[in-house]
């Protein structure tokens, strides 16, 4: 994630018109603050002399003040980029642009609550680990390791709807949070996801590599807390490599299926 242009021409441009509508309101505030303390002081003027007077104070005020705002409200346009882009750096992973662990988990915190589900929502939880991944990153390098992570979640983005949330959880790990899906629809889309990583060849400078992911996937259920259905999805996983790997396992209670496909 490259870090923002904060020059001011660059931050003019990106927020012209917030950045005009606040210079006018703080020049409007500063201007009736200059006009009541100049009234305050000669109150005893009247007339032509008192028009006079607060055309003068205007002018000085403005000729003073302009530039003076124009610079403070830059600078906080400045600070509200940078602001946003360490936000934005600290809920991203560096890597792959996908949310990170923890705000994966703080964005479904906020949307459930923090004592988990409320609601009978079809959503479900996939944790998906990619198979005999430190031999691909000792066989091609650490470099290649890190480019196919990064094909690995552009393929993830291509398979899932704009709603769905995807994380990486860090090394070859990743999370998805389906919304609104049905048992079956769950599954067809574990095993999309499966099937497009077991059949896209992934490169690396000219060089072909191929690998797989094992996949937990649980139903997340009313009156259940984030963390033990992650826990549990997680569990699931290790069941996938235990019985081969390349596959999804699911408690078959949620899905009345077999435990793995």
């Amino acid at each position: 994630m490259a870090y923002p242009d904060l020059s001011f021409l660059s931050v003019f441009k990106n927020g012209a018109r917030a950045i005009v509508i606040r210079s006018l309101l703080l020049l409007v505030a500063i201007v009736l603050f200059a006009q009541g303390i100049n009234g305050y002081f000669f109150s005893s003027l009247t007339g032509a002399e008192r028009v006079a007077d607060i055309i003068l104070t205007l002018k000085i005020t403005l000729i003073v003040a302009a530039p003076f705002v124009f610079y403070v409200v830059i600078l906080h346009a400045r600070a509200d980029l940078a602001i946003e882009y360490f936000r934005t750096l600290s809920r991203t992973d560096s890597l792959t642009g996908l949310l990170n662990r923890r705000a994966f988990l703080d964005l479904l915190k906020g949307k459930y609550g923090r004592e988990g589900r409320q609601s009978d929502n079809n959503d479900a939880l996939l944790v998906m680990d990619l198979d005999h991944f430190k031999q691909v990153n000792d066989r091609f390098g650490h470099e290649a390791g890190d480019a196919i992570l990064q094909q690995v979640a552009d393929l993830f983005r291509c398979n899932l709807r704009s709603e769905d949330i995807i994380a990486r959880f860090g090394g070859e790990e990743f999370a998805v949070a389906l919304n609104r899906a049905t048992p079956r629809e769950t599954c067809m889309v574990a095993q999309r996801l499966r099937q497009a990583v077991e059949s896209n060849v992934f490169m690396y400078d000219d060089q072909q590599v191929r690998v797989t992911i094992s996949i937990g996937l649980v139903r997340y259920m009313k009156g259940q807390k984030l963390e033990n259905a992650l826990r549990q999805a997680d569990l699931l996983t290790y069941q996938s490599k235990k019985d081969g790997r390349n596959r999804i396992s699911y408690a078959d209670e949620q899905f009345n299926m077999p435990t793995a496909a």
